[in-house]
């Protein structure tokens, strides 16, 4: 056995290597992933803020134009 040990003892150091390598890189794809995922949301988040404020900026103008187009109409019947 300690034969074999040094004698590929090279490859056996190359194929450890490899495999630290793989896991290390796939603990950062990981946590890549999970930033690209928090800024997606954050994202996504912020948007729907935004077209929830223009949402209601537009409710409330529909409103006030609703409220000033009955007023005229009530102005013309009462004449």
């Amino acid at each position: 056995m300690a034969d074999l040990l040094l004698k590929y003892w090279p490859q056996i150091l190359a194929v450890v290597m490899v495999i630290v390598m793989f896991v290390k890189l796939k603990a950062t794809v990981a946590n890549l992933r999970k930033d690209v995922d928090d800024i997606q949301k954050r994202d996504t988040f912020v948007q729907v803020v935004k077209l929830r404020a223009d949402l209601d900026a537009l409710k409330e103008s529909t409103s006030e134009k609703i409220k000033s187009l009955f007023e005229l109409w009530n102005s013309r019947l009462m004449k």
